[in-house]
Order: structure tokens, then C-alpha cells, then sequence
């Protein structure tokens, strides 16, 4: 699957990443580029899920019928 961050959004992500951690988890070897894209293709799939509850609720308000239908679709 091919990633939705370019590299120059990965880049200016980064550089807002300056605050201070009580704990800070730092890496010295590693690609933010590819780091990026691994953490887009693991959350991707956990996101699309929870949007697709949030729609079912919300079509469940509106009719029951259509959001159990919805309800078995995979996002």
C-alpha cells in the first residue's frame, strides 16, 4: 500500500516533534521516512475502523436497517 505522507510532511512533522518528554523513547539510526510509513500502515487499518463504527452509529440513528448492513461491511 503506498503511503499517503510525502516525505516533506514527514520532514516538517519531525521538526515539530521538539517537546520535551519526561521519558523520551530516542532512536539515533533511524529512517523518519520509514518509520512514518510503518506507523501510517499499522494505524490505517485500526482508523478505518473506528470511522467505520462512528458511521454505523450514526446511520443507526437515522435507520436501524441500513446501519445493521452497514454494520457487516468491512471497512
Amino acid at each position: 500500500m503506498k503511503s499517503s505522507l510525502s516525505e516533506e510532511l514527514v520532514k516538517q512533522i519531525f521538526f515539530y516533534s521538539d517537546e520535551k518528554r519526561p521519558n523520551p523513547l530516542i532512536a539515533d539510526e533511524v529512517d523518519i521516512v520509514q518509520f512514518a510509513e510503518k506507523l501510517e500502515a499499522v494505524l490505517r487499518p485500526i482508523i478505518a475502523a473506528e470511522e467505520h463504527k462512528r458511521c454505523v452509529t450514526i446511520v443507526a440513528h437515522m435507520n436501524r436497517e441500513v446501519a445493521n448492513g452497514l454494520q457487516s461491511q468491512h471497512p
